[in-house]
């Protein structure tokens, strides 16, 4: 393709073709001056629509786009304005505003580092664990879930004894996520309406093996000089965020799951709140990326993400029991 640099012609009145292709393409006029006169003016090319050629037009679309690309291409310097589409500056205000957006350690580092440890088939896009082996499987029972909810109460009763009990915690007292008052509804109420055996339930291996590493934790910050400048500060929050977390979001569909299996459709006060859970959850994020922005060092951060394969750990050890697993066969 050979260009040929011609007169500059007027503007024309209508829109330039240019623009459906998403750009706008325009000669600025030569300056009048005594070594340069102003170019007469052309005439109109005519409407009338010209007879049809056995030869095809040299504009074709393939011309069209090498011209346009080459329009792209030549500095302003020669004479022609090229301006962006709106969308292409859509794309770039949407980024700037991403980049304005502040920064979350909760929905960044630490979440990055959960959704790893989700499957293929949890999570689509971002699992990276493998699918744990199969365990055998029976349909759970009212005593089964009963025993759920019961080792839950023992591990959310000792998030409560150790929050209530550090100072360095004390933002995260009263959020409205505590669990044991509602836990202990539901098992009162399981035993009285469902099964009398209930009653009966001691706390089995997995809630108390959760309750002991969450106290080791406690004992770490208690015996450094600063609990508040403390690696187990950091691997105790890892647990804090992804157990009371993981509950408003899987648990609830847990706890749809064995309501239609067990009881009659009867909703536990488990999966219920005194309030917008949303709302207080953000709160606590918030409380959380307070505290890990502004008065963490690198190494505590670094120990609340190292920290989450034991929350899934221990965790998903209690989801164990609806599956008639009760651990019995291990050492």
């Amino acid at each position: 393709l050979m260009l040929r640099r011609v007169p500059a012609l007027p503007r024309p009145r209508t829109r330039s073709r240019s623009r459906s292709l998403g750009l706008s393409l325009s000669r600025s006029p030569p300056s009048p001056s005594p070594h340069n006169p102003s170019p007469s003016r052309s005439p109109r090319p005519s409407r009338t629509k010209a007879a049809a050629s056995p030869n095809p037009s040299p504009i074709t679309m393939r011309a069209a786009a090498t011209v346009l690309l080459i329009a792209t291409a030549l500095p302003a310097a020669s004479g022609w304005r090229t301006m962006r589409t709106r969308p292409t500056t859509r794309l770039a205000s949407t980024k700037e505003s991403m980049a304005d957006a502040p920064k979350s350690f909760v929905q960044g580092d630490l979440r990055a580092a959960a959704m790893k440890l989700h499957t293929r088939e949890q999570a689509p896009k971002e699992g990276e664990a493998e699918a744990p082996k199969r365990r055998p499987k029976r349909d759970p029972t009212v005593l089964d879930y009963a025993q759920f909810l019961l080792d839950s109460k023992v591990a959310y009763a000792e998030f409560e004894r150790i929050v209530n009990t550090q100072e360095c915690l004390k933002d995260f007292r009263n959020t409205g996520l505590e669990r044991v008052a509602a836990l202990e509804k539901d098992l009162a109420t399981l035993a009285a309406d469902f099964d009398d055996d209930v009653a009966g339930l001691e706390a089995g291996k997995f809630g108390p093996e959760y309750a002991k590493k969450l106290a080791d934790l406690d004992a770490d910050m208690s015996a450094s000089d600063n609990a508040a400048e403390s690696e187990a500060l950091g691997r105790f929050m890892c647990h804090f965020y992804n157990h009371y977390f993981a509950h408003t979001a899987g648990g609830r569909m847990i706890g749809n799951k064995m309501a239609k299996l067990l009881l009659d459709g009867k909703k536990l006060a488990f999966y219920e709140w005194d309030g917008d859970e949303k709302a207080m959850g953000a709160k606590v994020r918030e409380n959380i990326d307070a505290m890990a922005l502004d008065a963490w060092s690198d190494a505590q951060r670094d120990a609340c993400i190292d920290e989450t394969a034991n929350t899934f750990k221990y965790s998903g050890s209690l989801l164990r029991y609806l599956s008639g697993d009760y651990g019995e066969d291990e050492a």
